[in-house]
C-alpha cells in the first residue's frame, strides 16, 4: 500500500470516529432548537393567535351592535323628514282655528283635519314639546326668541309660546319657540338664559 492511500484510510477513519459520544461535531451556531424551546415557541405562536382571534370576535361583534343600530335607527327616523314637512302643514291648521272664520260649517271642517292630523302623528310617535306658561325654560327642548319682564313668573321660565315644538319618539324635531321672563330686577341681560336668539334684551 502506497503512502497515499494510507493516508485517505487513516482520513476516513478520524471521519468515522467523531467525538467521544460517537456523534459528528456540528459547526457553531448551527445547533437545533431543544424541544423545550420549540414548546415555548409553540405555545408563544398559539397565544397570538389566541389574541388574533379574540381581536377580531370583538370587532365582529362590534359591527353586529352598529349595524342593528343602524336598522333600528332607519325603521325609528326613516320618515323624520316627512313629518317635518307634515309639521309645517299642521302649522297653518292651527292658524286657520286660531284665525276663526264666519263660516261655521268650514271652521267645523278644519278642526276635524286637524284633530285627524294630530292623531296620524302620535301613531309615529310625534308627541309636542312642554312649553306651558311656567316651565322652565331648557335650551335642550326650547328656543327663546325674546325676555320679558314679568311680575309674576321669576326669572327663566316660559311666559308665552309663539310656536310650538315638536319630538319623534326621543328626537328633537323642531325646538319651541317661546318668550322667557327675565324677572323684574335682572339686569344681567340674555347671558341668563341659554338658548337665547333674540338681538332685542328688553
Amino acid at each position: 500500500m502506497n503512502p497515499k492511500e494510507r493516508e485517505g484510510e487513516k482520513g476516513e477513519m478520524e471521519i468515522l470516529e467523531g467525538d467521544d459520544n460517537g456523534e459528528l461535531d456540528l459547526a457553531p451556531g448551527s445547533e437545533e432548537p431543544s424541544e423545550v424551546e420549540q414548546e415555548i415557541e409553540g405555545d408563544k405562536e398559539q397565544e397570538d393567535l389566541q389574541q388574533k382571534y379574540l381581536r377580531l370576535a370583538a370587532d365582529f361583534e362590534n359591527y353586529k351592535k352598529r349595524l342593528a343600530k343602524e336598522k333600528a335607527d332607519v325603521v325609528a327616523y326613516g320618515n323624520e323628514e316627512l313629518i317635518k314637512a307634515l309639521i309645517n302643514v299642521l302649522d297653518n291648521l292651527e292658524r286657520a282655528l286660531e284665525s276663526g272664520d264666519d263660516n261655521p260649517a268650514l271652521l267645523e271642517g278644519v278642526k276635524l283635519v286637524h284633530k285627524q292630523f294630530v292623531s296620524c302623528l302620535e301613531k309615529f310617535s310625534v308627541t309636542k314639546v312642554d312649553a306651558t306658561t311656567g316651565t322652565e325654560f331648557d335650551p335642550r327642548f326650547h328656543q327663546a326668541i325674546e325676555r320679558v319682564e314679568s311680575s309674576e313668573l321669576s326669572s327663566g321660565l316660559i311666559l308665552s309660546q309663539m310656536l310650538p315644538g315638536y319630538m319623534l319618539k326621543d328626537r328633537l324635531l323642531r325646538p319651541a319657540l317661546v318668550v322667557v321672563s327675565k324677572g323684574i330686577d335682572d339686569t344681567e341681560g340674555n347671558g341668563s338664559v341659554p338658548g337665547f336668539t333674540s338681538a332685542d334684551n328688553s
